[in-house]
């Protein structure tokens, strides 16, 4: 009994080692006691496991309990004492405003952890000295301070982010010990990126993007709002007296001179500024500063863009890729900051000149984005604190004006460099935002509490009385009701237009008017509850953005006037002329004009952007290093019929699946294992991760990328389930079944589509258990499977097992049930983290992910073995010089290519592009933090590889075939995978004859 408890609720009962969760009453806890007692006495759940029925005392086995402290698998508990900012901000708001500020010297700590030292740091010529140098991922420091007197403060801080790491500086920050609001645990400061060179044209006539690479400088950065609420720094309570910040991160690198607090200042008006500055006037005078020519950016995905659309953007060409603007897809996160440096020559004439910003935001319609504009660091006066940018499909120029329309001046000395910054900032939509955000987290939690009752797909025949079960529901959703409606209206007063906008909020509103109306129907109207809920989360989220593209910045004097941005009818026609006569004489998929017999004629499978990247790598390291030349090309598919036809290419790059196998075993590749230095360049991967490419004891290629499977989970949600860890084991996952299943959620695993690809796919639930029993799909010859052996079958029947007895869905979308926590436990490709932290900010903090539960072996220890999907690189035979391409290969999976590869992909695409790549050092080189880092290598070192065979496409389909028919058609699951083992034998009996090779097995 007391095993049972500690398994499953954690309650009161559990004598040894239990804990008891706050929020679960006392009769709450003797129901589920009791509920786990009669599942496990009907043998509906295997509850007491081998190592607990062998323990008679009862007493939970040390072993248990210590597992269940490991690192890897320790949730950190959500305090719900730690405020919301935006509740913290509604406290605190109007408390004092003390005048003064409270420094504190990096150098000058109280504590440090280990890697943390205090010294001289020089960047960029500019030497700093007694600062933290905090040259690691991760650590921890203290610092001691007086406040004399009491009231709000911010927090500003002077630093030099150090080149190595290029995502973003996050610390969390606590007082006193505690953290004073929920956003001090993810402070971010940003790096300065620039480009690497100017914009260059290739032999083609394309312009090439430059890369962006970090640079080493001092600046100083007011901390704010990541989320993108509020458009003012972060405030922070003081008490006077004495205290200790204490700061830690996951995410550092970087060399900090200076903390301060200080009073919140209040800028001066137009009006005010002017008078302040008396300077004459200049003579008639037009410059223009061009955007893609940014000199600084605040991240590495604000590269320069272009639109070669259209004539009247500077400059233009209509049949060549010209880099004229910046900012688009990428500017549009609350901080993003883009400077620019106006010369001395450009100003010409000292003065005053007005700013005219030549824009173009056609994605929010109906709203605006903001920029705040700084000039040489600072916001000059209230009316460049927020720039509003209208909706226009077409450019347009904004000039910063006063509330009574007239332009506003700035005064530029020549005699000195200036620069100009534009930060994004959230705006009038803020404060909707903000309330929409806590109307969003009740509706979410509300809408898991009538789940818990009525399950996903409630009966229409049974009375749930989710409006008597549910304290105040009705009243709450009234309220609700009452709230989106306001947000409503006062985001269509910021739009100025009563429509589309907000309908998705409308919407909801009406779903609560009619819960309010008819309580007995709620459950009727769950599933447009939750549909409308993730409707109105991802309308947040690209609401929530500022997004703007800049083509060029123009400062013109009293008498000059801006360029004009009204597109004549027939320039726009010659134009257009021009770009479709141009479209037949273009070859859009050769990206290099090198050529000749000595070439390699490389093929890359990927978007346009990364094979321009692949190119640019090649043209400017590979080639003048090796002297080997290299001709890149882009391709969307048909490598494999072109190479039967004669017409492939000599090297193939992110070639992935069975291809390589199946070309290999047609002898069109070449085995890399014959070159004298393979075993030196196999020692870059995972151990196992040639196992793909590896036919008949040749090996056919090097792998590039490699995606392998974690558990993702929401600690959140298990916390409030009494769970301190996540299933560490698949015992483990069954046995929180019941409580998560009670609440009416559940768990999600990765099955193949119904199109499944003849390669097993990363964490196929049957492989997991396969390879974590010491067992593969084949024998050793790979003449036959082992599905006839009792592992495979248990392994097979415990797969089966949740979808027959716990009902697991066979089809689910894993980012919106993971979301809406639905789903708080689900196994995916480690790269749905990336996808997580770009597409779902709400949830941010509340997720974590670890090595897939494992399997506990006769000796003890637990096996997290998982195979994984690779893409790789391939040498065909029809090559010239066979050592020429072994050498490109080589190259580009090298540590540092492969490292490069890696950052321009990410600076192109942002977080959701970060590169999954194969090589074991590169990867830690990436903008993972040092413990996500730590929790990957641990998977990543026990990935067990399956064998691609030439009837692969037999297997995976007849594994499929058994699955569906012994979970729909409730067929035996060892007879059903016997009956199917024998066609997948028999189909590689005859693949292996058709091939010419032996059917023999090895015994």
């Amino acid at each position: 009994m007391r095993w049972i408890c500690y398994t499953y609720y954690k309650c009161i009962f559990a004598e040894k080692g239990g804990v008891c969760t706050k929020k679960t009453s006392l009769l709450g806890r003797l129901t589920a006691c009791a509920a786990a007692c009669i599942m496990a006495c009907s043998g509906a759940l295997n509850v007491i496991t081998a190592s607990a029925a062998d323990n008679s005392s009862g007493e939970v086995p040390q072993s248990v309990i210590e597992s269940m402290k490991s690192d890897y698998y320790a949730i950190s508990p959500i305090d719900p004492e730690v405020l919301s900012y935006s509740d913290y901000y509604d406290i605190h708001c109007n408390d004092a405003l003390p005048e003064t500020e409270i420094k504190m010297i990096g150098g000058d700590y109280k504590s440090a952890s280990e890697g943390l030292t205090s010294g001289n740091y020089t960047a960029d010529g500019d030497k700093r000295s007694n600062v933290l140098i905090w040259d690691s991922p991760s650590g921890e420091v203290s610092y001691s301070f007086d406040v004399p007197k009491a009231g709000i403060y911010c927090l500003d801080m002077t630093y030099c982010g150090i080149s190595g790491n290029s995502s973003p500086i996050e610390l969390s920050m606590k007082i006193d010990g505690k953290l004073p609001f929920e956003t001090a645990s993810r402070l971010t400061l940003s790096r300065v990126w620039t480009n690497e060179h100017d914009i260059s044209s290739d032999t083609r006539g394309n312009q090439v993007r430059p890369p962006q690479i970090q640079k080493e400088m001092w600046q100083t950065r007011t901390v704010g709002d990541t989320d993108g609420l509020f458009s003012e720094p972060l405030i922070f309570s003081l008490e006077a007296g004495k205290h200790e910040i204490t700061l830690t991160s996951e995410r550092a690198g970087f060399a900090l001179e200076i903390i301060r607090f200080f009073s919140p200042e209040s800028l001066p008006s137009y009006a005010e500024y002017r008078a302040s500055v008396n300077k004459p006037e200049t003579q008639d005078r037009l410059f223009r500063i061009e955007g893609e020519d940014a000199l600084y950016k605040s991240e590495q995905t604000l590269y320069p863009t272009y639109d070669n659309t259209n004539y009247n953007v500077s400059p233009s060409d209509p049949r060549k890729v010209v880099y004229n603007t910046i900012g688009a897809g990428g500017w549009k996160k609350s901080q993003q900051s883009i400077t620019w440096k106006i010369s001395r020559e450009d100003i010409g004439n000292s003065g005053w000149y007005r700013i005219g910003i030549k824009y173009r935001q056609n994605t929010m319609r109906g709203l605006c984005s903001n920029r705040r504009i700084y000039i040489d660091g600072k916001v000059l006066f209230s009316e460049l604190n927020r720039v509003r940018f209208d909706y226009d499909k077409e450019w347009d120029v904004e000039v910063p004006q006063t509330v009574s329309g007239e332009d506003v001046y700035v005064y530029l000395d020549h005699t000195r460099e200036h620069t100009i910054t534009l930060e994004a900032v959230p705006g009038e939509i803020g404060d909707s935002m903000r309330r929409l955000e806590k109307v969003m987290s009740e509706l979410n939690v509300y809408y898991r509490k009538i789940l818990m009752i009525t399950g996903p797909v409630p009966d229409k025949y049974t009375d749930y009385y989710v409006h008597e079960k549910i304290q105040g529901l009705i009243d709450e959703f009234e309220h609700l009701s009452d709230e989106l409606s306001d947000i409503q209206d006062g985001i269509e007063d910021i739009s100025g237009v009563a429509g589309s906008e907000a309908a998705v909020l409308e919407r909801m509103t009406v779903i609560l008017d009619k819960c309010v109306d008819k309580p007995h129907r709620i459950p009727d109207y769950l599933a447009q509850i939750k549909d409308n809920i993730t409707s109105i989360s991802a309308w947040m989220r690209d609401y929530r953005d500022q997004p703007l593209e800049i083509d060029y910045i123009e400062f013109a004097s009293g008498n000059a006037e801006f360029t004009s941005c009204k597109k004549k009818l027939t320039e726009s026609v010659k134009f257009g002329w021009d770009a479709f006569i141009g479209s037949f004489f273009e070859d859009y998929t050769t990206l290099s004009d090198v050529s000749g017999k000595e070439a390699i004629e490389v093929w890359v499978a990927l978007g346009r952007d990364q094979a321009q990247v692949v190119k640019e790598l090649s043209e400017e390291d590979f080639m003048p290093e090796s002297g080997i030349p290299v001709s890149v090309k882009l391709v969307t598919g048909g490598i494999v019929e072109a190479s039967l036809a004669g017409k492939g290419p000599d090297v193939a790059l992110f070639l992935g699946g069975e291809f390589p196998v199946n070309l290999a075993a047609r002898g069109l590749l070449a085995d890399v294992s014959q070159f004298s230095d393979y075993d030196d360049v196999r020692s870059r991967f995972q151990k196992n991760a040639l196992t793909q490419y590896t036919y008949e004891g040749g090996v056919y290629g090097l792998p590039i990328s490699q995606n392998f499977p974690m558990l993702f989970y929401r600690t959140d949600i298990l916390t409030e389930l009494g769970f301190t860890n996540p299933p560490e084991t698949w015992s483990d996952l069954i046995d929180m079944l019941p409580a998560i299943q009670r609440n009416y959620m559940s768990a999600g695993l990765v099955l193949p589509p119904t199109n499944i690809s003849p390669a097993t796919e990363t964490g196929h639930t049957f492989a997991m258990l396969m390879l974590q029993n010491g067992m593969n799909y084949y024998n050793q010859s790979q003449t036959r499977t082992t599905f006839d052996t009792v592992e495979a079958v248990k392994a097979f029947e415990q797969w089966t097992d949740f979808y027959t007895k716990y009902s697991f869905d066979q089809t689910y979308d894993a980012f919106s049930r993971f979301r809406t926590g639905e789903y708080p436990l689900v196994i995916a490709n480690y790269t749905f983290a990336n996808q997580l932290n770009a597409a779902s900010p709400e949830i941010k903090g509340l997720w974590d992910f670890c090595p897939v539960p494992g399997t506990r072996r006769t000796d003890g220890t637990v096996s997290h073995a998982a195979n994984s999907n690779t893409t790789g690189a391939v040498i065909f035979n029809k090559i010239g010089d066979k050592q020429s391409g072994w050498e490109y290969i080589k190259w580009f999976t090298d540590t540092d290519t492969q490292v490069r590869f890696a950052e321009q992909t990410e600076g192109l695409l942002g977080i959701m592009g970060r590169f999954d790549t194969a090589n074991v050092r590169a990867l830690g080189e990436l903008s993972w933090s040092a413990e996500e880092l730590r929790r990957l290598r641990v998977q990543q070192d026990e990935l067990e590889e399956i064998p691609v065979i030439p009837s692969s496409y037999a297997v995976t389909r007849n594994i499929m075939n058994a699955f569906r028919e012994t979970v729909n058609e409730k067929r035996n699951p060892r007879d059903t995978l016997m009956w199917y083992d024998i066609d997948i034998n028999e189909e590689i009996t005859r693949k292996r004859e058709n091939l010419g090779l032996s059917t023999g097995e090895d015994g």
